[in-house]
């Protein structure tokens, strides 16, 4: 078997309006047809969307189609990372789609620099395509140089969501790095630092071949409000887990993780708690952090300056529970 290069991993559940359109957009990216493979995980789909990936597999020889019973999409990724014989791996939503012809070139720079990760932007599209915003990195920065994952870390962004990379599958198989799939949300913020800061050679490309598909009925604009909770509890759970990575990476570096991954942590915990006040579960959702060490939130270091005053201003508000008990009454008044 000829060398492979990329396997594009796809978990699938009930996307099948949109699934034709991913697979083709994932033969069309002017990668020779023996140098990479699509895994598409069908999540107990309930739609046809099995029987898209069916169709379209008797067709491409590149289609690997496996099943689960519905376990969500951290555990279809699991399977396929499980099965996956790529030198490279790229994770693709199945209601999303590439940008003809760019990841040829992407994988080019890839295998010639060889690189650990491979960064790059995305397109927010509507269900139609049209463009809505172009996603960059905070400090919207160029294309770079090779540098390490915590040498990046130190000087842009951590980028959360995994549909940014294409990440050298031995990097992920060597430190057993798999998504954790007690997690309905944050799955992707949870698991990138894991790889980042222990990367020995990342870039970032200036490009945007990943087009994310903004829909109205996706699991992301879900409103009922027990599904909004467990959003939330979620959230401070990977939050807790990103704690734990900073502390493993400090102790065995000895060395401060850059404010970057601190800040992600953080930035979960704040959000988790705006949030909570839409939900009622203010008192909760503190109690989970103090029972983590993590309220009042540790800002140190580095972090302070994240995002400047500004950040140090919400960072002293957002301290005090008795502020957050107060503006849960006042809600409750308000209803």
């Amino acid at each position: 078997m000829a060398d492979i290069l990329l396997t594009y991993i796809v978990p699938v559940y009930n996307t099948a309006p949109y699934l034709d359109k991913c697979l083709k957009s994932l033969v069309n990216q002017g990668l020779a047809s023996d140098e990479y493979e699509i895994i598409a995980v069908d999540d107990g789909s309930t739609d046809g969307s099995r029987e898209v990936v069916e169709s379209f597999a008797a067709d491409h020889h590149q289609v690997r189609l496996f099943s689960q019973i519905n376990a969500g999409v951290s555990a279809a990724r699991n399977l396929a990372l499980d099965h996956a014989r790529g030198r490279y791996v790229q994770f693709v939503d199945s209601d999303d789609y590439l940008v003809d012809n760019t990841m040829g070139p992407l994988m080019r720079r890839a295998v010639e620099e060889d690189l650990d990760v491979l960064m790059f932007s995305f397109d927010w599209v509507d269900s139609e395509g049209r463009l809505i915003k172009v996603s960059r990195p905070r400090n919207e920065m160029p294309t770079t140089p090779t540098m390490s994952g915590k040498e990046f870390l130190d000087a842009y962004t951590l980028m959360q969501y995994v549909c940014w990379y294409v990440v050298k599958l031995r990097c992920l198989n060597e430190r057993s790095i798999r998504f954790n799939t007690s997690l309905i949300a944050c799955e992707d913020g949870e698991l990138s630092p894991r790889f980042m800061l222990y990367a020995g050679r990342v870039a970032y490309c200036d490009m945007s071949p990943y087009c994310y598909v903004n829909r109205g009925d996706s699991a992301m604009n879900n409103t009922d409000n027990e599904h909004l909770r467990r959003r939330i509890f979620s959230q401070i759970d990977a939050a807790i887990s990103i704690d734990r990575t900073i502390k493993e990476y400090e102790s065995s570096i000895g060395e401060q993780v850059p404010a970057s991954v601190s800040g992600l942590r953080n930035l979960y915990l704040y959000f988790s708690l705006t949030k909570s006040l839409m939900c009622g579960c203010v008192d909760e959702a503190v109690s989970r952090m103090r029972s983590a060490g993590l309220y009042p939130f540790p800002c140190i270091g580095p972090e302070t300056n994240y995002l400047g005053a500004k950040w140090k201003v919400l960072h002293r508000l957002m301290m005090h529970p008795g502020l957050w008990s107060l503006l849960s009454k006042f809600r409750n008044m308000m209803k």
